[in-house]
């Protein structure tokens, strides 16, 4: 992955994020997201709500459903797909060293 203040600095940081996949979407787990300190909760939903404020994005029909596939694409048991009402968190990684 490219060196993150180089994608911060960058005209198109989110483009840069997602590097040369094909990627259309970002699909991260609540328990993850939940996992995080509250600082960074409430910077991240600052960010969606201005997100939400700024562009009319949710489809007029329909809803997105997220299934987890191996590197074969064979539907495969997620473990995260329950998010155990707030409970569960998952831990950090540990240090490099």
């Amino acid at each position: 992955m490219e060196n993150t203040e180089a994608i911060i600095e960058s005209p198109e940081p989110i483009h840069n994020w997602f590097e040369l996949t094909y990627a259309q979407y970002l699909t991260i787990p609540r328990s993850v997201l939940q996992s995080m300190p509250a600082e960074w909760q409430h910077r991240f939903v600052e960010c969606l709500e201005q997100l939400d404020e700024t562009i009319d994005w949710y489809p007029k029909q329909g809803r997105y459903w997220v299934s987890l596939k191996d590197d074969k694409g064979c539907y495969v048991s997620d473990p995260l797909m329950d998010y155990d009402r707030g409970r569960r968190r998952i831990d950090y990684r540990s240090e490099q060293q």
